[in-house]
This record gives C-alpha cells, structure tokens and sequence, in this order.
C-alpha cells in the first residue's frame, strides 16, 4: 500500500436464519460485524436483503444454490421482524464518528 491507508466499506448480504444458522445467531452477528468494521475503520456498511426470499413466489426454474440466500434479510418473507432487526437497528442509532 505504499504508506496509503485504504478506505473500508462493505456492503454485506448476511448470516442466515435457518440452518445452519438460527434467528438467534443472525442476531448475535450483527455486533460481531461492527466490531470488525470499526476495527478497520469501515466508513459504510450496506446490508443488501431487507427481507427474506419466498421461493413458492418467484417463477421457475430457481437455481439450485439460491435457496442459500433466501433467509439473510432482517424481516422475514411477510415481513415480520426477526430477532436481527433490532440489533440492526441498535447499531444504526449509534453515533457516527468522523475519521
């Protein structure tokens, strides 16, 4: 890098709800992420799905790995709330800290 510090955003998709993962551990994810993200001094984050996917929904064929990704979002596919969106929302009521 030169003696040049990189600017840091990431844009996440992500800890699944099902399994392998649970609602509980989505949850528990969230302020592991921010703590990596202000480690490097991350200067954004985008959490990309909102809601989960409902499969029965999109027209097929479906590709085989999709259903790896339908449940990231922070509600669920009728939109309930899981566990992840108030940690979620806790971290976006933080201050933000110019670098």
């Amino acid at each position: 890098l030169d003696g040049r510090t990189p600017r840091t955003m990431v844009v996440e998709g992500g800890w699944t709800s099902s399994s392998p993962g649970s609602p509980s551990m989505q949850a528990d994810y969230m302020p592991v992420h921010a703590a990596l993200l202000d480690s490097v001094r991350a200067e954004a984050v985008v959490q990309t799905l909102f809601a989960d996917i409902d499969l029965a929904s999109l027209p097929g064929p479906v590709p085989p790995n999709l259903p790896f990704f339908t449940h990231l979002g922070l509600v669920d596919s009728n939109l309930a709330a899981k566990p992840a969106l108030a940690a979620w929302d806790a971290l976006r009521a933080r201050a933000l800290v110019s670098s």
